[in-house]
Parts: structure tokens; C-alpha cells; sequence
């Protein structure tokens, strides 16, 4: 049987029934190179938790920090896309372009007027009612082409 200060050896088969081989083991965690071959080495229970994959306060403490890291900046990442978001929004859209084109294509056609009423006074004739809404109709109808373009 063992005492105190012995330890039985691992994987070995006691001979006798009645007596167990045994070491004697004065190795211990802090020194593992003074064992004796075959001794049984002590490990703390941090070490095997350590062996094991489980983490310790420490490193749960370290994670911890690193998440709430991550945390501030997905934060700081959201605001700055909010105020992207925002400025966007005052951006012109196609509605707004395309009431930009029927105005552009409106302002076109009154200098056209403008033009062509300047050449006829030039010219010292006088146009007609009829005249009047023909080049009314071909101004209408160039200014919904061009703003159907």
C-alpha cells in the first residue's frame, strides 16, 4: 500500500496481490524536472482548465473590452451612415430633374418667342391670330419632345 510520500506508478501492475510497487515522488508542479521517472507530476486546477480550452476571468474580462470595442465603433459606423442618409435625402431626384427639364424646356421656347417676335418687328409685318397659335402649337409640341428626351 502507499504512504504519504509515495505514489503508485501509472499503468503498472502490482506483482503481488498483496504488494503494490510504488515511487516515490517528490516532483512537484513548479518543478516537474526533479521526478523521478514514472512519478505522478501535480497540476493546478487552473492548468488543466487552461489544457481544457476554458477560459479564465482574465481572458473573459479581455473579450469583454474587445466587444464593447467593436460595439462603439458599429456606433460610430451607424451615425456617420445616418448623416449620409440625411444628406442624400436633399439631393435632387429623377421627379425633381424632371420638372428641371420642363421648366429649362419652358424658358426655351418664351426666348424663341422673344426671337422670333424681335425678326418681325425687324421685318415690319404684322403676324395673325392664326399665326399666333400655330407657332403657340409648334412651341408646345417641341417642348414635349424635348422634355419626353
Amino acid at each position: 500500500m502507499a504512504t504519504d510520500g509515495e505514489v503508485p506508478l501509472q499503468g503498472e501492475i502490482p506483482e503481488d496481490k498483496g504488494q503494490e510497487r510504488v515511487a516515490s515522488g517528490n516532483a512537484t508542479a513548479s518543478n516537474p524536472a526533479t521526478a523521478t521517472p514514472g512519478a505522478r507530476v501535480e497540476v493546478s486546477a487552473q492548468t488543466i482548465a487552461r489544457m481544457m480550452g476554458i477560459a479564465s476571468a482574465t481572458d473573459l474580462q479581455l473579450l469583454e473590452g474587445r466587444l464593447d470595442l467593436l460595439a462603439s465603433r458599429v456606433s460610430t459606423v451607424m451615425m456617420k451612415m445616418d448623416k449620409v442618409i440625411t444628406s442624400l435625402g436633399s439631393l435632387a431626384s429623377t421627379g425633381d430633374i424632371g420638372r428641371l427639364e420642363t421648366q429649362v424646356a419652358s424658358i426655351k421656347s418664351i426666348l424663341r418667342e422673344v426671337v422670333e417676335s424681335i425678326g418681325v418687328a425687324q421685318e415690319g409685318t404684322r403676324i395673325t391670330d392664326r399665326e399666333v397659335g400655330e407657332a403657340q402649337s409648334r412651341r408646345l409640341k417641341g417642348g414635349i419632345q424635348s422634355s419626353s428626351d
